[in-house]
């Protein structure tokens, strides 16, 4: 097991064995990218409107920005390698591949050996620095390789969810509210509300707070205003996105710096 946070990655092998957890799996979605191997366990892992039943050797490819969460049985042990890390440290052809690849890939038990050379690197007797590079290289093996692999998903999806999910993304740039939801749909603002928070277990503005609020922050890291990104998501006033911010983040928008508070924060799930 190891667990390697340095710079803007977090890499890590865990176990967690029945009644042990060294997470609580909760809802989250933050602003980096997430790859995870599955090893071992009875899981069930939800992103955005799919819902996957893991088998061993199954990759999961979770871009920056969509909501994600496991539901694990702990009466056995649970056994995965987690990579987060931001698109700052691809190439631009492995951020495009990226973002083609589909969610989950099946049956990639020969990938282990990519993820277990991480053991090996983290094990030798050299600096950090080094480490890092090696964890870099084989992240970007996992990502060329699996990027010739097919991939024949078979998930459980909620039509009604599917299509909410749909418009708060085509519609992230504009003011989105409970009204707009439901008259788009011609659904109730209750019945909206409700099966959405049964589906992805959070209230369904609160998810369409997050999504703005971890866009803006990429936009932020990428060089924008403040207020800039604040106006691009559709927030009326600063006051109200700088609060939102604070409330989703932890911290207060402040451009790089805000990179390393990001990754320590996540770190805790």
């Amino acid at each position: 097991m190891f667990n390697f946070v340095y710079k803007s990655i977090d890499f890590s092998h865990k176990i967690d064995r029945p009644s042990v957890p060294s997470e609580n799996y909760e809802k989250h979605m933050h602003y980096f990218n997430e790859i995870l191997f599955f090893v071992a366990g009875d899981v069930d892992y939800t992103v955005e409107n799919e819902t996957f039943k893991l088998s061993p050797g199954d990759l999961l490819i979770i871009p920056s920005g969509k909501f994600h969460f496991a539901s694990v049985n702990l009466s056995v042990p649970y056994e995965r390698y987690v990579l987060k890390f931001p698109d700052s440290i691809l190439s631009n052809h492995l951020i495009d591949k990226k973002n083609s690849l589909p969610t989950i890939f099946n049956e990639m038990k020969k990938f282990i050996l990519l993820f277990e050379n991480l053991e090996d690197y983290f094990n030798r007797n050299v600096d950090r620095d080094d480490v890092y590079e090696l964890f870099i290289s084989e992240l970007m093996k996992i990502l060329v390789f699996v990027g010739h692999e097919k991939s024949n998903p078979i998930s459980r999806k909620n039509d009604t969810i599917t299509s909410i999910i749909n418009y708060i993304d085509a519609n992230i740039h504009n003011k989105i509210t409970l009204d707009s939801i439901a008259e788009s749909f011609n659904f109730s603002k209750s019945y909206i509300s409700n099966e959405f928070k049964k589906y992805m277990r959070t209230p369904i503005m609160q998810y369409v707070r997050s999504k703005k609020i971890i866009a803006a922050h990429l936009m932020i890291l990428n060089g924008a205003k403040k207020t800039e990104a604040a106006e691009a998501f559709g927030f009326d006033t600063y006051s109200t996105f700088y609060r939102e911010y604070v409330k989703i983040m932890g911290f207060a928008p402040n451009g790089e710096a805000s990179k390393s508070k990001a990754l320590a924060k996540d770190n805790d799930r």
